[in-house]
């Protein structure tokens, strides 16, 4: 094995902010699981089998996520287009450039995807038994996207599938003529998507019930490290910073420093840069940071 290599694979390792490596050879990870640091696969990488859905629950929930869902993008929808509106009956021979259905649209096919933020609702979701009777119960933080969580998903996504442009259409008039959230949720729910129209058989038994799973925050960054990665089609693997830290130890150890003299102050370093910006935290903002308080209040003016 190449100290050197193996060296400057930890050495890019430990500079990474955020403690996760996306460019390293396979010769250096190799060398890194024979030393005892393991990684987590990213990306393209992490080919980990999603979970089953839970198939037999659909017919239970099919409602309840719809109404859940109409709730949300309601809100959302109204977010991004109230203000627009109003814009537009003071200045009504003015022409905007804003498709502002567009912009529900966009929301809409994103909110059936737990690891973005339009969908991370679903993650809160636990399944649970009340009577006969199949509940969604939201919980405070995401969980772990497991079988419950991929049902919803499936839930989600035939929902949309089954309302077709209906959905989206009738969140934009919906805000555009001030109805209610029980008039659209009716609308989406019974007529578009039809899943409401009669009440869910009653439930008897579950084949499944899954315990519902909090992640912890630095599963949760890990997670969303993972989803930007998939997204930009790149590939890599993380490493825990304290286990990398540990190796560095251990190897300056079986060499008596030698060689060590290009990792002088790292540990200095280290605790100077700031894991979610990748800057040192005693300049995180720095000269060239970019000042959006113009083009927040031109968003505000519409």
């Amino acid at each position: 094995m190449s100290r050197t290599l193996l060296l400057a694979a930890l050495g890019a390792c430990l500079l990474c902010p955020a403690a996760a490596q996306m460019s390293m050879s396979a010769e250096e990870e190799e060398m890194l699981e024979q030393m005892g640091v393991s990684g987590q696969p990213m990306g393209r990488k992490n080919q980990e089998p999603q979970a089953e859905v839970i198939k037999s629950d659909l017919k239970h929930i099919y409602c309840g996520v719809c109404r859940k869902m109409v709730d949300i993008a309601f809100a959302k929808s109204t977010e991004l287009l109230e203000k627009r509106f109003k814009h537009k009956k003071k200045h009504k021979f003015e022409a905007l450039e804003f498709d502002g259905e567009g912009a529900v649209q966009e929301f809409i096919e994103k909110m059936c995807l737990p690891l973005k933020p339009e969908g991370e609702w679903i993650a809160k979701i636990d399944l649970v038994k009340e009577g006969e009777q199949l509940l969604l119960a939201t919980q405070p933080d995401a969980g772990h996207c497991r079988r419950e969580c991929r049902t919803v998903e499936q839930a989600c996504n035939d929902v949309v599938d089954k309302a077709d442009t209906d959905f989206t259409e009738t969140l934009y008039n919906g805000v555009k003529d001030g109805a209610k959230l029980e008039q659209v949720q009716r609308y989406i729910c019974n007529r578009a998507a039809g899943v409401c129209k009669k009440k869910a058989p009653p439930l008897k038994k579950r084949k499944f019930d899954e315990k519902f799973k909090v992640m912890t925050a630095e599963e949760k960054q890990m997670i969303d490290m993972q989803a930007n990665l998939k997204d930009s089609g790149m590939s890599g693997t993380m490493y825990r910073r304290e286990d990398l830290a540990g190796m560095m130890d251990k190897l300056g150890d079986m060499t008596g420093m030698e060689g060590m003299e290009g990792m002088e102050g790292m540990e200095d370093y280290m605790e100077n840069v700031d894991p979610e910006e990748g800057k040192l935290a005693s300049n995180v903002r720095g000269d060239d940071s970019i000042d959006y308080a113009d083009e927040e209040g031109e968003k505000d003016e519409l």
